[in-house]
């Protein structure tokens, strides 16, 4: 499991995300064969550039397809890119389509429509070719199969700022936005009218006050840090598998480049 963070302010675009990934896979028990939990790692690559460009990609849900990782898969599809300075002009929205049918032929190859399909996000973000202002998409299959912009303009044109977040969302969504859909279904189950608890979010009551509009980019670093360390403090101390956790590796993209302001290294572990 995953928590991927994106903060999007006038002066650039944060991307953060956890280092842990989780191995399923069926085994022979005395009861039977059974799904579990095969192996954890706390070094997976969840936030990779593509090739040059000022362009990242988050990835959460499944860890591969078959025998690949999706990182691997994300390798595999720059590599056939052209360098930045021979793709001008160049388009996020463009990069999003071919990487969402690079990966959508792999994961229909290996969860066919007829059977279980789990789920797989992917996010992309960053600046088109002359472009001021960032860009953020997302799909997750296998129900948001196309691209859904994040984090979109204002009904009048201009620009909008904030954090999202994806995977898993609760503790966030409870700190921020008061509470987290599975606590409001549960309401809703034991007879609360669900129109009101529908007014009751889209007037955002319990929201937490942010301000992201003119925020300098160290505090929008920052805050990106603050909100994967709390969800990884979630699973670290809530009963159940620690599924968030690792290193956080947070990139800062701006309109000409692409920097790591944290970011896992190469090391032999003692």
């Amino acid at each position: 499991m995953t928590i991927c963070v994106s903060v999007r302010i006038p002066e650039g675009l944060i991307l953060a995300a956890d280092s842990m990934v989780t191995i399923e896979g069926s085994i022979n028990t005395l009861q039977g064969r059974q799904k579990k939990v095969l192996k954890t790692f706390e070094f997976a690559n969840k936030l990779v550039r593509i090739k040059d460009y000022p362009i990242g990609v988050m990835t959460w849900g499944i860890s591969s397809l078959s025998d690949r990782s999706i990182p691997s898969l994300i390798m595999e599809w720059e590599h056939g890119l052209p360098p930045l300075k021979d793709n001008q002009p160049y388009t996020v929205d463009d990069m999003a389509y071919v990487l969402q049918s690079f990966i959508a032929e792999r994961y229909d190859n290996t969860y066919p429509a007829t059977g279980e399909r789990p789920n797989l996000g992917i996010f992309i973000g960053g600046y088109s070719h002359s472009q001021f202002f960032s860009e953020q998409f997302f799909c997750e299959w296998p129900n948001v199969t196309a691209w859904q912009t994040v984090q979109p303009n204002r009904p009048d044109g201009s620009q909008s700022f904030g954090a999202n977040w994806f995977g898993q969302t609760d503790a966030l969504s409870r700190l921020i936005h008061g509470y987290d859909r599975g606590g409001l279904d549960e309401l809703i189950k034991r007879g609360v009218n669900k129109e009101i608890v529908q007014k009751w979010m889209d007037d955002r009551v319990s929201e937490l006050p942010l301000i992201f509009n003119g925020m300098p980019l160290q505090d929008a670093i920052d805050f990106a840090n603050y909100a994967v360390q709390l969800t990884i403090g979630r699973f670290r101390f809530a009963v159940g598998l620690p599924t968030c956790g690792g290193n956080v590796d947070i990139a800062v993209i701006t309109p000409s480049t692409f920097q790591w302001a944290q970011r896992k290294q190469w090391a032999i572990k003692e």
